[in-house]
């Protein structure tokens, strides 16, 4: 089985490699008071923010904000999976492949742009789901809208939505989630790619600043006539990336919320003014190889790499044993885990074995991570373990925004390995639908290019029956499983951090937050 890794020997390495990034107040400071209710908020978040429009979002952190800054027809509720009206005054599915939608009058858009109508509905899901014309680019969510035929605007608060065929999740993860978002026609028409950092929702909130290192600020937005009634005037989501620069911030009252892996807060528990509550997360970590690239583009090679890493090592380096095993895609509170799944234990010999038959010598690659310590002393590990068996590894640990541009386009071409999370949602295919062939060049890092995984996710995409569903969403993991192109490492736990008075909200997963029906208890 070969010698295990101490600690000592990774956070020795370690050192040379590990950034911390230093607090700091992006924009005007705020009254942090922490004995009680204020009017103005801090959330903290681990990376810089990307586009705000929601045709071309990265994440969770910008979807977070977009979910305050735009109205849907519908959201889920508060701190729930079920739904409720926002934007629409009915949403009704006329038939499996049509739905109707009638908004409610009156909803503004900010700075001037107007009353939403069918048409901004119309424009705002078709240009996510359909292709772009004039040569535009392709939308990063081109796939949640997946069979799309089109939206009809039939007076100024009427619509009818048309699909090529049934959607099992059309309401969760489309209509009522980041591509259903509706944004204005005119404004994003006007401020063309500037719409990305000054966006114009008819929400509960505006972004009044924007950095895209530091943060941005949310307030309240002046014209909202929806029925949502927020708590604060102001929420400042500031990036902080280092966890433990996070712990001294929330004891100097200077972050009000924060989501950190279960071992980063323990240091909170206890705290006189903080509330720390453990939440299962639906996010799944994993290291992944480029199969297209030799030699990864044997698969005895990366059968090798799979079984000279051991996965309880990783995660107790990264997470101190604090977060469990994952050992497929689809984290095991969402419909279509794989519950059989094959846990794979390290075996060196039969690593050297495949290699030798592979004929591969002298292998030196790079391990691409965030250069945040949770991945890379999991990516530290991997490197001592990887020696053992004869094979190089140089961890290359990245910012933020280099890293999430490291697996696309032609620079994809060039990755090896690299450690990767995905945020899922109560929907497999959500989760799945960045291993498509489609999503090489974006987010299928790993070049897995399999027409039957293709096939068996369209499928599951528009079955209606759960039984039949879950077996074609296990099918799919498990063509995953044989390309051995994937190491599964674990679907995490979240701390939940916030001051004692604040009551915050999620979707179930705690990856989705509710700024606006954030409040005081």
């Amino acid at each position: 089985m070969g010698k295990r890794v101490s600690r000592r020997d990774f956070l020795a390495a370690g050192a040379g490699i590990a950034g911390t990034s230093a607090f700091s107040l992006p924009f005007a400071a705020h009254a942090q008071a922490t004995g009680g209710p204020r009017n103005n908020i801090v959330v903290r978040i681990d990376r810089e923010f990307a586009s705000l429009d929601p045709a071309f979002r990265r994440g969770p952190p910008e979807g977070n904000v977009m979910r305050s800054v735009f109205q849907h027809l519908m959201v889920p509720k508060a701190n729930a999976v079920e739904h409720e009206l926002e934007a629409a005054a009915e949403v009704k599915q006329v038939s499996p492949t049509t739905i109707s939608f009638r908004l409610k009058p009156g909803q503004m858009f900010s700075e001037g742009f107007g009353e939403m109508t069918a048409d901004d509905v119309k424009f705002s899901f078709e240009r996510i789901g359909l292709p772009p014309k004039d040569g535009g680019k392709v939308a990063t969510y081109k796939a949640d809208w997946i069979g799309l035929v089109g939206v009809e605007a039939k007076n100024k608060y009427e619509g009818l939505i048309t699909l090529e065929k049934p959607r099992a999740n059309i309401f969760d993860v489309v209509i009522a989630d980041g591509s259903g978002c509706i944004v204005s026609r005119k404004a994003v028409e006007q401020r063309g790619d500037g719409f990305a950092t000054k966006p114009v929702g008819s929400g509960p909130y505006l972004v009044a600043e924007y950095d895209r290192q530091k943060g941005i600020v949310l307030r309240r937005n002046p014209v909202y006539g929806g029925g949502k009634k927020p708590r604060f005037d102001e929420i400042s989501v500031r990036t902080i990336t280092d966890e433990k620069t996070t712990e001294l911030a929330l004891r100097a009252g200077e972050v009000d919320f924060a989501l950190l892996s279960p071992s980063a807060a323990d240091p909170l528990r206890g705290v006189a003014g903080l509330t720390v509550t453990d939440q299962p997360s639906m996010a799944y970590v994993w290291l992944g190889m480029n199969m297209e690239k030799a030699p990864l583009s044997d698969l005895r090679v990366r059968q090798a790499i799979r079984l000279a890493l051991d996965v309880d090592q990783m995660l107790l380096a990264g997470y101190n044993g604090k977060a469990p095993r994952l050992n497929t895609v689809v984290p095991p509170q969402i419909m279509g885990a794989w519950k059989e799944a094959p846990v794979y234990k390290r075996n060196v010999a039969e690593a050297k074995s495949l290699l030798a038959a592979a004929g591969a010598k002298d292998i030196k690659l790079k391990l691409t991570v965030q250069n945040q310590q949770t991945f890379q002393n999991m990516a530290l590990v991997a490197q001592a373990l990887l020696a053992e068996v004869g094979v190089t590894v140089q961890v290359d640990a990245q910012p933020g925004g280099t890293y999430f541009e490291s697996g696309k386009g032609d620079v994809g071409k060039n990755l090896d390995l690299y450690i990767s999370k995905f945020s899922g949602k109560h929907d497999p295919n959500f989760v799945l639908q960045w291993f498509m062939p489609k999503q090489i060049g974006e987010w299928n890092w790993s070049r897995f290019n399999s027409p039957e995984f293709e096939t068996l996710y369209n499928n599951a995409s528009s079955e209606l029956d759960p039984v039949k569903r879950r077996v074609m969403i296990i099918d799919a993991q498990k063509l995953m499983d044989k390309s051995s192109a994937f190491v599964w490492l674990t679907n995490e736990e979240s701390a939940v951090v916030t001051r004692s008075w604040l009551k915050p909200a999620s979707i179930p997963g705690w990856i989705d937050w509710q700024f606006s029906d954030f409040s005081a208890t």
